[in-house]
């Protein structure tokens, strides 16, 4: 029943903004990178192009686009009132919101393969300026992606929670704002294993190994509190919005 109610999410984000944005989010940090590279006099070597797309997208943009594809994902529901004509139907409220979830998942890893696709092709068009591609995909991308989905679970987890509880598209995207803007400062303190926001940015970009393996723990564990705590509360609240 869920990989059902799955194809028909799918089925019904076709031409949709959520989609447009899975996109246009990874294009404008690879074409921000793009141009620092193009304007140096001394392009830097390019692990530290990919790292400065991958620390970009981690650290500012990564958490806005969750919240943003989250919000609409969830918000065209709220808009149309369809929950209850899809709660109306035999599912539970629990099968559709982990429909939902995965949806929101398949739009997290299609922004990252997006990020580096968009990020080779801005490496073919440096090399037609004349810019040495020597060594640009010696890269691990398929870790990196898979890094990146990963990590950002329990960011996800809440803001897709947050996105189906309030009616009010407003709520996830302050909440997104806020979160990002976090990182600035916890992130970057000692204190980052408390902010879930952090987790991608440190397992990414990490100054230590054993900071970026804690990173992954962190994941594991606050993403399963979360997931556990939202199904609860499903079950408690009967799906109530507002």
């Amino acid at each position: 029943m869920i990989l059902r109610l799955y194809r028909i999410e799918l089925l019904k984000v076709r031409r949709s903004l959520a989609l447009m944005m899975a996109f246009v989010c990874p294009l404008m940090v690879v074409a921000l990178n793009f141009l620092i590279q193009l304007k140096s006099k001394h392009p830097p070597p390019w692990n530290m192009f990919w790292m400065g797309i991958t620390g970009l997208w981690s650290y500012f943009m990564f958490p806005l686009y969750i919240a943003l594809v989250t919000a609409l994902l969830n918000g065209n529901e709220h808009k149309n009132s369809t929950w209850r004509v899809m709660l109306s139907l035999p599912i539970s409220s629990n099968q559709l919101y982990t429909a939902k979830l995965a949806l929101a998942f398949t739009f997290v890893l299609l922004s990252n393969i997006a990020l580096f696709a968009f990020g080779a092709l801005a490496i073919q068009i440096l090399a037609w300026t004349g810019i040495s591609t020597e060594g640009a995909y010696q890269f691990s991308f398929a870790n990196a992606i898979t890094m990146l989905t990963f990590t950002c679970a329990p960011v996800l987890l809440f803001q897709h929670w947050l996105s189906w509880r309030f009616a009010n598209i407003v709520a996830p995207l302050t909440s997104g704002v806020v979160g990002a803007m976090g990182i600035m400062q916890i992130g970057q303190s000692k204190d980052w294993i408390y902010y879930p926001w952090s987790y991608t940015m440190m397992a990414m970009n990490g100054s230590k190994p054993e900071m970026r393996e804690q990173a992954i723990l962190l994941t594991v564990f606050v993403g399963a509190a979360l997931l556990l705590a939202s199904y609860f509360w499903l079950v408690r609240t009967k799906h109530e919005f507002r």
